[in-house]
């Protein structure tokens, strides 16, 4: 069957499929999100605030330094937070150029930095279906098999996150492995080395690419010299010489050298600009460029992920679900997503773990393509360049196995993987059918899919409501230098973090306010300064009483109103008496320390909240029956006089207990405290209700009162309250139930003695609040390791 004449002419077009590309790559533009906002929630943000406050700040003024904030310390000496030079500058340097031009408006530097990630992408993209050309010499086969790739969650939902990690290292990877492809072909030697330079300035990924094509090319070499004719006698000697002398001249060896040489290089200055940052103070090894290499790399044994990156099932595990997941395009997850939940759009979850798709058929998925692409490059040519593109990514994951842990965007550099697949996979399909009409076919196909897939992931993770939230917020951080006239500004994260509000960018509060100098502490700047935190207070301190999520206040007013506020809970009773008093006053608790140091509120402080009703926490949190408030000093308290000060707010529901403390920075308890605060309650309740009828007898007397069924006991002692109670209901209806219970046919509200009673002067007194449905019948008792204690069962006739 013939083609008509126009389609034989259009699919035989070099142009063609290359505009078919550039118009799904298009999309990526085209249904972006809000650009200009921290709008995605999770990494993707971490790091989007980190690496563009780190670019932002790259300037002659501070010596083109890499750092996160500029900062005063105690003396008034201008330092630097954080450096940031455990990579490369190119990138940093290329969201410089970007963001330049729009120095004045920080939304807007978002935007231009954002589009130069897509740029990146794009980028990235056009080089690998040039690269594909190349190899399949077939246009159509390289533009199905590069949007195919490029069409999955990782490289979609990272693709606008602004870090020099991401696309701009992808983009530089791929641009190497062109010039690997144009080397193999045509010989050009020099052009692999520019370009493999200018992705060693861009990222260290590349390193992970050249280190199996220098190992394959010069076991190609050494294969060659040994099958070619030799003068040399047959001897052993001769031989190795011979060996030694073609390795020598190998170019793959010289390539090999130079890319160490120059990324040494590179990584020296890194240390010599961190080095000087850091004032000439810190050794080598104590600097945080090299913290960060032991920490990747598994060599720091301290480090929390390290023994789960160690356990090399679990890990390898991980990293093949994540490769079947750079398969799939993410448009096929979304047609799923949609018939399981009407909110699909916004399920980052989708793509993470489908719930449609088992895990371990996720990962035997992974493993069956990765080994497919292996073995497959064995029967195309050039196997030297399949077999790298296809193995890559593990030689950057094995060494690396606590960094692709811990940060699920590592996923973009199995992009190797379905590449090679999906061209070695339609070479075959070509040979098959011999159809370039079928293949073109694909090639639409495929761009349906990416661009589906393009808009389907541009929406995960953003709400009008949220992000109408982050702009106001921007717009209040926007409004402080104008407002501090550049005077020093202190950032006081107390009472919260703003983490939570621009969705974990943790640097969002520098990037805003980048532009001034400030100080990232608890302590108060300066009697002249100015503060900014999350907490409101009422008083005349306060500069934006209009505001809604960040505070402006003159220092010495609000160190001031602070004063006058450790004075009034000082004067109330503690509820506690530890290294801090702790005082609960109108459900707020309150640290109080004087004399206070730094070192006494270093660690992390722990607040566990036990609700009396379990249904009130969340879900993830039942199972410890406790609801977690933890938190730094730095984000609930302040310094100032000598003193310390931090209160945190409890949550609304009715709380049974609480536990605190402090968690040294070595890990080590600090001290611990659990206040009574049912005590008073279950005294008061005992003594009303105990000389009333009560609903059942036992080994403890049951009173229902107030919506809660009371166990009172006396005389009691310790053993009568050590085994645990259990707590059946039985509702009129089972639809009351949750979901998990009803195929029980009774809610399970067992607890123990310590949760929800107290013993007192010989007595026993314990109080279960019981949910708001109808019940029908209530079992409870008491059991130990041996069963059943006592039990009893009756009907709530006289239930409130």
């Amino acid at each position: 069957m013939t083609l008509p004449a126009r389609l034989e002419s259009a699919l035989q077009s070099a142009w063609l499929p290359l505009a078919l590309l550039l118009l799904g790559l298009s999309t990526v533009f085209i249904f972006g999100g809000d650009r200009g906002h921290f709008y995605r929630w999770g990494f993707h943000n971490w790091m989007s605030s980190l690496h563009l406050t780190v670019a932002v700040n790259l300037s002659p003024e501070h010596g083109f330094q890499r750092f996160s904030v500029p900062f005063t310390d105690e003396d008034g000496a201008v330092r630097y937070s954080q450096p940031y030079n455990k990579f490369p500058i190119g990138g940093y340097a290329g969201m410089k150029l970007a963001t330049l031009p729009f120095g004045g408006s920080p939304p807007a530097q978002l935007t231009a930095a954002r589009i130069l990630m897509l740029l990146s992408f794009a980028s990235a993209a056009l080089i690998a279906y040039l690269s594909l050309c190349r190899l399949s010499s077939n246009r159509w086969i390289a533009l199905t098999a590069t949007l195919l790739a490029f069409s999955s969650y990782y490289l979609l939902y990272y693709n606008d996150m602004t870090a020099n990690e991401g696309m701009p290292d992808l983009f530089g990877v791929l641009l190497t492995f062109h010039g690997m492809v144009v080397f193999v072909q045509e010989g050009r030697f020099r052009q692999l080395l520019v370009k493999a330079c200018i992705a060693l300035l861009l990222g260290w990924h590349v390193l992970a690419l050249l280190l199996p094509f220098v190992i394959f090319g010069l076991a190609r070499d050494l294969l060659r010299a040994r099958s070619a004719p030799q003068l040399l006698p047959p001897s052993s000697l001769s031989q190795v010489k011979h060996a030694a002398a073609t390795l020598i001249r190998s170019r793959y060896l010289l390539l090999g050298i130079a890319a160490l040489g120059f990324g040494l290089s590179i990584l020296t200055f890194n240390f010599a600009m961190e080095y000087a940052a850091l004032n000439g103070e810190t050794p080598l090894t104590e600097l945080p460029s090299f913290q960060s290499m032991l920490r990747r790399t598994g060599a720091d044994s301290d480090h929390s992920a390290a023994a789960a990156a160690r356990d090399w099932s679990s890990f390898l595990e991980g990293q093949f679900s994540r490769i079947s997941r750079m398969f799939i395009p993410y448009a096929l997850l979304g047609v799923v997503a949609m018939a399981e939940s009407p909110t699909w759009l916004s399920k980052r979850a989708v793509a993470e773990s489908p719930t449609w798709l088992p895990k371990r058929t996720v990962v035997v998925l992974g493993v069956a393509l990765s080994v497919a692409g292996l073995i497959g490059s064995i029967f195309v040519r050039p196997r030297i360049l399949f077999a790298t593109l296809a193995s890559f990514g593990f030689f950057w994951a094995l060494p690396m196995r606590n960094q692709v842990v811990e940060h699920s965007f590592e996923s973009i550099y199995y992009i190797g993987v379905p590449l090679a697949f999906f061209t070695i996979a339609l070479l075959l399909a070509r040979r098959l059918i011999d159809r370039d009409a079928v293949i073109a076919a694909a090639s639409i196909a495929a761009l349906i899919l990416f661009a589906v897939s393009s808009f389907q992931v541009s929406r995960i993770g953003y709400s009008a409501e949220s992000a109408q939230a982050v702009r106001a917020a921007e717009q209040e951080l926007l409004a402080v230098p104008e407002l501090t006239k550049d005077e020093l500004v202190t950032v006081l994260y107390i009472g919260g973090q703003h983490k939570p509000l621009f969705g974990n960018a943790e640097y969002a509060v520098e990037y805003y306010l980048n532009t001034i100098l400030i100080r990232y502490s608890y302590l108060p700047a300066a009697e002249d300064g100015f503060v900014v935190m999350r907490e409101r207070v009422d008083t005349d301190a306060l500069l934006t009483p209009q505001n809604q999520y960040f505070f402006l206040y003159d220092t010495a007013g609000l160190t001031a109103w602070y004063q006058s506020k450790y004075q009034s809970v000082a004067a109330t009773e503690p509820l506690a008496r530890k290294e801090f008093d702790v005082h609960l006053i109108d459900s707020t608790v309150y640290y109080l320390k004087e004399p206070c140091e730094r070192t006494n509120a270093a660690g992390r402080f722990f607040l566990h909240v036990y609700p009396e009703d379990l249904n009130d926490i969340s879900d993830h949190r039942r199972q410890h029956r406790f609801d977690n408030l933890d938190f730094g000093f730095e984000e609930r308290g302040l310094l100032f006089d000598g003193k310390c000060l931090a209160s945190v707010d409890l949550p609304q529901y009715d709380i049974a207990r609480f536990r605190t403390g402090r968690i040294g920075v070595d890990g080590s308890q600090g001290w611990s405290a659990a206040p009574d605060i049912q005590g008073p309650k279950l005294i008061s309740a005992y003594q009303s209700i105990v000389s009333t009828e009560p609903a059942a007898r036992s080994e403890f007397d049951l009173y229902l009162d107030g919506g809660k069924l009371y166990y009172l006991k006396a005389p009691c002692g310790s053993e009568d309250v050590q085994a645990r109670f259990f707590l059946h209901l039985v509702p009129e209806s089972v639809d009351d139930l949750p979901e998990d219970r009803r195929e029980h046919g009774f809610d399970n509200l067992d607890f123990g003695f310590e949760d929800r009673g107290l013993a007192f002067d010989g007595k026993c007194a314990a109080a279960a609040p019981l949910p708001q449905y109808g019940i029908a019948r209530i079992i409870t008792g008491q059991f130990d390791g041996d069963g059943r204690i006592w039990g009893v069962e009756f009907a709530p006739d006289a239930r409130e």
